[in-house]
């Protein structure tokens, strides 16, 4: 009889979490849906340079194998923020969370149990552009994996450029060039579960999403807004960035914007 490949467990060069030790105010940077914690890295290091404790979890399965992230489910991943958040309590007064994309959801499924002082939500879709995300639960058994569209603008190879500029190690953005259908699955239950949990958020909250997102309709920043019930609500636009935010031509203007978003709020 066959026997299943088994996944490989070695993480990928440039996709290890990362913890950056600053001041007592930390934020959890919590990455993307098949991308890494390198998505979070020029983030958290600008977060770091102002004094902030930052750490950046690897969600379980990312950046090893895509046969290892289909065998996981979201709430493992939720568990990787929740244990993010818990490192930090350790080390800091307050802490917040800031998560792109996926992240941002599992950033907003955090905010409603309570278990962060703040959240900062980017790109996060309750609906994208991608159509039958629903079907994903019985594709996954005739179509394992799902590969991407090419782009016409390469984020990667810019990312590499941009590292090769700083001197570091051209790991580009150390994720995977196509998505397993069941983790499809897992995101959308994911989608659906924080969309349900909203009106539970009321800790400060700021958006940012992005008129030019090829990915997630700009559309979500109002109806994620409409649900929450944080007191203390910020919405920030984009007007030229493509999905992954952080990475991104305008990727400076949304550090300054969490950066003067937190810095409010921190305790004196």
């Amino acid at each position: 009889m066959p026997t299943e490949k088994t996944p490989s467990i070695d993480i990928r060069p440039g996709a290890a979490p990362f913890l950056l030790d600053g001041g007592e105010a930390g934020v959890v940077c919590v990455h993307g849906f098949t991308a890494s914690p390198e998505e979070m890295r020029w983030l958290g290091e600008y977060l770091n340079a102002r004094g902030l404790t930052v750490y950046a979890p690897r969600l379980a399965g990312h950046g090893t194998d895509p046969d290892l992230m289909r065998r996981q489910v979201w709430q493992t991943w939720y568990e990787d923020v929740l244990d993010g958040v818990a490192l930090l309590r350790a080390r800091c007064r307050t802490v917040y969370a800031a998560g792109l994309s996926m992240g941002g959801l599992l950033t907003l499924r955090a905010a409603s149990a309570g278990a962060v002082d703040g959240a900062v939500v980017m790109a996060s879709p309750l609906v994208t552009f991608a159509r039958g995300l629903r079907f994903a639960r019985w594709l996954k058994y005739v179509r394992p994996f799902i590969p991407d569209a090419p782009q016409p603008n390469d984020l990667d190879a810019r990312v590499r450029a941009i590292q090769r500029e700083m001197g570091r190690p051209d790991y580009g953005r150390a994720a995977y060039a196509g998505k397993p259908t069941a983790s499809v699955a897992q995101l959308y239950a994911l989608m659906r579960d924080v969309e349900r949990r909203l009106g539970a958020v009321t800790v400060p909250l700021l958006l940012i999403y992005s008129k030019g997102d090829r990915t997630v309709p700009f559309g979500n920043m109002a109806r994620v807004a409409r649900q929450v019930r944080s007191a203390d609500l910020v919405q920030r636009t984009l007007e030229h960035s493509d999905h992954c935010l952080t990475q991104e031509t305008e990727r400076e203007t949304v550090y300054a914007m969490v950066w003067d978003f937190l810095v409010a709020r921190m305790a004196p």
